[in-house]
This record gives C-alpha cells, structure tokens and sequence, in this order.
C-alpha cells in the first residue's frame, strides 16, 4: 500500500512529460517588409510667349531751304531765228527701243511683333513606380509642341542611373538610340499641338534610394523656344532588396522535446513495473 501513492506521481510526471515533449512547435513565418511609395514631380506649365518690341525710327530734320535771289534785269536784243523742219527718218533705219531693268527688292527676315513662336515641352512618368531587384520598369516620355509655330530639329535625351539596365526603347515617330545609359531620340520637325512618345524599359539590378534614384529626361531644338523652362522632366523610382518570402516548412526543433518525452516515458514504464512487482 506504501507503494501506490509513488507509483501514482510517477506515472501522472511521467504522463505530463510525454505529454508536453511531443507537443508540436510552432514557427512564425518571416514577413517581408513593405516597399516604399514613389509621387512624380509633375511638369511646370508653360508660359505664354512675350511679344517683341517694336522699333520706331526717329524723324529726320527737315531740309534747309534758301530763299533765291533774283538777277539784275539786263536789257536784251530780239534776234529772229529760223527753225529747222524736223528731219524724217529713212524707212530702212531702225531704232533701237531701250528695256527698263527693274529694281531688286529685299524681303525683310525679321520676325514681326506677335508673330508666333514655337515651344516644345516634355514630360515624364514611370510604371511601376515602386520595384525590386530583378522588375522590369517602363518609362512614358510625351514631347509636345505646345507653340503656335512648328519646332525644328527636336532631340531628346535620357541617361538612366546605375541601378537600371535599359533593355528596349521604342518611339512613336523619329529615330531612337540606345548607348550604354543613355537614350537618345531624333524628332525633326513638331508641327504645333503635335506629341510624339517614347517608352523606355529598364531592369533594376540594385537598390537605390533618393536622390540616386531620379534621372533626367532633356528636350532641345535648333528653333526659338517660347519657353525654355519646360524642356526637362524627371521621376523617381523606389527600388528595394529581394523580397524574401515567407517560411512554409517545418522549424527545426529542439532536442529536448524528445529528452523530456523518453523521461517521462521511463516513468510511466517505471510505475508499471512497481505494480506488476507488487
């Protein structure tokens, strides 16, 4: 009888360690962490173009004039003259008849006062305007003559920063360049109210983080420009680490679960055999 109360502890430990040793883990999966947002920098309106002034020559000074003076009356002799008969001309001689030459005369250059004026503005977007190593990003770059007189020899230009690889460029009129980072873009002429758009794609291979991740897009012409002010555009893109995705396996686990289980285990054997010796 001495023996049962022991025996009883044994096997209740025994139980409560078998118990709790092979309980299964549990593992909380790693979470990423969450990108970062981008806003553009949106493009400065352009401004209407300034008249010319006009020049307005000064009146030259009238001319001296003299008073003439009248010469002394000389009295004079009436001498009779006889008029010739004015001679026919011979019907086999020619006359020669003289031919005017007209004068040059010059076109003026100069633009007049309000005359129209071109002016080719750019702009930029990008999408997406968040990524990672390894995404694809797009860059939109619209070129529009927002001037009432046709631009001439439009150019534009884009150096990509280090962190993109650029991969395609393609433009809805001219001729696109690809050359290491830079991207470059023969227009020609842009009639007034005419966009022509480039799209430029691009790799990221590391991350970045302001102010390095901006680049900056040029518009340029051989043509007067209303308003040089909207000839650049620029957008940043927030490009981050790898994701790294979250654990679905099983967590390794301790080895002591499976100590404290073979324990408690043995004093369940235990108390069986006191019994049985009983």
């Amino acid at each position: 009888m001495k023996r049962s109360p022991a025996r009883a502890m044994l096997f209740v430990a025994g139980l409560l360690l078998f118990g709790w040793g092979i309980a299964p883990g549990q593992s909380a999966p790693a979470v990423a962490a969450p990108l970062l947002a981008v806003t553009e920098t949106p493009t400065s309106e352009p401004a209407s173009p300034t008249n010319l002034p006009t020049m307005t020559p000064a009146n030259p000074p009238p001319p001296a004039t003299e008073t003439p003076t009248a010469p002394p009356v000389v009295p004079t002799t009436l001498t009779p003259t006889l008029t010739p008969e004015p001679q026919q001309p011979e019907e086999n001689e020619k006359t020669a008849t003289p031919t005017p030459t007209a004068a040059p005369s010059l076109t003026p250059t100069a633009a007049l006062p309000g005359a129209p004026i071109p002016d080719p503005a750019i702009s930029k977007s990008v999408s997406p305007p968040t990524a990672v190593v390894g995404d694809t990003v797009t860059y939109t770059i619209l070129v529009t003559n927002l001037g009432g007189a046709p631009a001439t020899g439009v150019v534009v230009e884009d150096t990509l920063p280090s962190f993109l690889v650029p991969s395609e460029a393609t433009i809805s009129r001219g001729q696109v360049s690809v050359s290491g980072q830079l991207v470059r873009a023969e227009i020609g002429d842009l009639a007034p109210g005419e966009t022509v758009e480039l799209r430029v794609t691009a790799r990221v291979i590391a991350p970045a983080a302001a102010p390095e991740n901006r680049n900056l897009a040029t518009v340029s012409s051989t043509s007067p420009d209303a308003n040089p002010d909207n000839n650049q555009a620029s957008v940043p893109v927030d490009a981050a680490g790898p994701v790294s995705l979250p654990n679905t396996g099983e967590a390794e686990r301790s080895p002591l679960p499976l100590l404290v289980a073979a324990l408690g285990l043995a004093l369940i054997l235990g108390s069986t055999l006191m019994r049985r010796r009983r």
